[in-house]
């Protein structure tokens, strides 16, 4: 199972690449408001600011065993919303080169939930297993300096949380949800210099979204309570290729059942560890987070499909890192605080589907620089067997 996935990631990559340089884009504006993208694989810059949970774990770490283990829970505090995380790593190594890695992450989050200024501002919450990774690693270069990467990131996660009375269900934020409902295969290539009393981390990504669908069938059409009354009604006029949309096996970018749209991306980031004090590694670091589109919610109506740009869209996202390592010899435990820096556009009052004001990039937000996005991370390794 696991092997076919990263197969699929591979694949999806392949196309992903084509995708961007061939510029493929939706061409048909007959049903701009079933369209959320304007242009297959992302154009310009824009999308979802980064996660500052990714915590990464800089220092000597502990491998060795047949499984080597990572636990490393996270609190992200922001104005009106607080995320909890515990991810647990497991790993091996098939080869001396190799590494094969799972990543089983579970989510508590509580956010405020207010669609329109019509609706009470309420606190809600969700928790429960998210989106789960699987890894696997290359090391290469004469020292095994370089590594090359692919993740693979599976839809486990509930993308459709919904709260309120019978007739009046709303969808939670997208920020509030436990998982995307879309794969996301990232490739990725770092290097590790050492040098003396500390080591420099360098890493590039890219991001690639896709949906698959095993069954071919969109589970909310035709169900007669959700999202799709609206397309339901004007059904028989859409096309074979508009079908395709809600009805697909696969979908070469990366747009959810409910019209969410999550865009490609880069990320960059670079890591010094200061190992000048004897059993303590010092990290600092920073890492750059720049989606290749714009992202798109569904409608928070259940009853109405009505994809619209994200209101909170962030064009570009800096997270700056610091961590400490106590290097113990069997369990190395591991702090962290990261702080996001972002910018974010206001979306155009006259057309909420106009990307573009989205799209550009601005100086970080005054209000949210100090009170918003920080991360705290406690993490501890060991190996088993």
């Amino acid at each position: 199972m696991l092997p076919g996935l990263i197969i699929i990631g591979c694949i999806a990559l392949v196309i992903a690449f084509f995708i961007q340089l061939l510029g493929l884009r939706d061409t048909d504006k007959s049903l701009s408001s079933l369209t959320p993208w304007q242009c297959v694989g992302g154009c310009g810059a824009g999308g979802a600011g980064g996660t500052a949970a990714d915590v990464k774990w800089i220092g000597q770490g502990q491998t060795g065993g047949l499984i080597d283990a990572e636990v490393m829970s996270s609190l992200t505090l922001g104005q009106n919303f607080e995320y909890k995380q515990v991810k647990t790593r497991l790993s091996m190594k098939p080869t001396w080169t190799t590494n094969l890695g799972l990543t089983l992450p579970i989510v508590s989050k509580i956010g405020a939930l207010q669609p329109k200024t019509n609706y009470d501002d309420k606190s809600e919450t969700s928790g429960g297993l998210a989106d789960l990774m699987v890894d696997v690693s290359k090391s290469i270069g004469m020292e095994g300096e370089y590594s090359l990467s692919l993740n693979l990131t599976l839809p486990t996660g509930q993308y459709d949380v919904k709260r309120g009375k019978e007739n009046e269900m709303l969808y939670l934020p997208t920020t509030l949800q436990r998982g995307g409902g879309v794969f996301n295969a990232v490739l990725g290539l770092g290097r590790t210099i050492d040098v003396e009393k500390g080591l420099w981390v360098v890493e590039a990504f890219y991001s690639y979204p896709f949906a698959v669908n095993f069954k071919g069938k969109n589970q909310f059409v035709n169900n007669g309570q959700d999202q799709y009354n609206a397309v339901n009604n004007r059904w028989d006029d859409l096309s074979a290729d508009q079908k395709k949309r809600f009805q697909y096996y696969f979908k070469p970018y990366g747009e959810n059942d409910l019209g969410g749209y999550t865009p490609p991306s880069i990320t960059a980031d670079v890591f010094f560890g200061n190992r000048r004090q004897e059993h303590y590694v010092h990290s600092f670091g920073v890492k750059a987070f720049v989606p290749l589109g714009v992202a798109w919610i569904p409608d928070y109506s259940a009853s109405s499909y009505n994809p619209v740009p994200d209101p909170s869209f962030k064009a570009w996202s800096l997270t700056l890192h610091y961590g400490l390592e106590f290097s113990r010899p069997e369990y190395p435990i591991y702090m962290a605080v990261n702080k996001v820096i972002s910018s974010r556009s206001s979306p155009n009052p006259n057309d909420p589907y106009d990307e573009k004001s989205l799209a550009k990039w601005h100086a970080p937000d005054l209000k949210e620089l100090l009170n918003d996005n920080w991360t705290f991370a406690l993490g501890i390794k060991t190996t088993m067997f």
